[in-house]
């Protein structure tokens, strides 16, 4: 297997250059996105309200020893809890098909594919997008289990998998865990680097996030540049 190294300052780099010519576009897009998913979950808002006066209700009911009316009321709970799961799923699940076309978009700019930003980064098959949900969702159950083993773990296992999702996208015939795959075997011998760019990364959020919240859009425009850039430093390892 070849040996190639990330270069953190050409990858930031790239990352500003492709993102002063089309980052203002893809921040619109990322700020549409977040107010979509904003919108399913205050769909569920009025359920917040609803569930503290019966939070209350089940309270004098158990203290009166009615516990018909107590189960009625926990039973109204559950309901209403569904309801605001449901509202966020469907959010954190437009943000991942979006990522999708994004992906596309970033990795057809720099390939030369697409000479600026197009929907029809957007026009991948039906399967793909399943592919990627189902990438997105294994991995972060990989991130979540390693980050309850005091953390440590985590910070070594999320570079290693974190491109695994561009990988799916550039190679829709690839396998789920063959992408998963492939992202861990390309990242070898770069755990630090892409540590690195991801604290590096984190700080231009933050910044972003200063600039009146509307800066962190544009920020994670750079985000998605500086990762492709990465990946494409990268996928020579395979």
């Amino acid at each position: 297997m070849a040996s190639y190294s990330l270069e953190i300052g050409n990858a930031v780099n790239t990352a500003w250059e492709y993102a002063k010519k089309h980052g203002l576009l893809i921040a619109v897009i990322y700020l549409l996105v977040g107010v979509l998913a904003g919108g399913l979950g205050h769909i569920s808002t009025p359920t917040f309200s609803y569930n503290y006066d019966s939070s209350q209700a089940l309270g004098e009911a158990i203290s009166r020893g009615d516990w018909q009316g107590a189960g009625n009321i926990a039973q109204t709970l559950s309901s209403g809890n569904h309801v605001v799961w449901f509202g966020g799923m469907l959010g954190s699940i437009l943000k991942i098909l979006v990522s999708v076309g994004l992906y596309n978009l970033a990795l057809g700019l720099m390939a030369g594919r697409f000479s600026e930003v197009t929907f029809d980064a957007f026009k991948l098959p039906f399967v793909v997008y399943l592919k990627v949900f189902a990438v997105e969702i294994i991995t972060n159950t990989i991130l979540f289990v390693s980050a309850l083993c005091c953390f440590v773990p985590y910070f070594f296992v999320a570079p290693r998998v974190i491109l695994a999702p561009v990988y799916q996208v550039e190679h829709p015939e690839a396998g789920i865990f063959e992408s998963i795959s492939a992202a861990w075997n390309m990242s070898s011998g770069n755990t630090l680097s892409l540590l690195g760019l991801g604290i590096i990364m984190l700080g231009i959020l933050i910044l972003g996030l200063c600039c009146c919240c509307v800066g962190v859009y544009f920020a994670a425009a750079i985000k998605l540049f500086a990762l492709t850039a990465a990946y494409y430093q990268l996928k020579g390892n395979l």
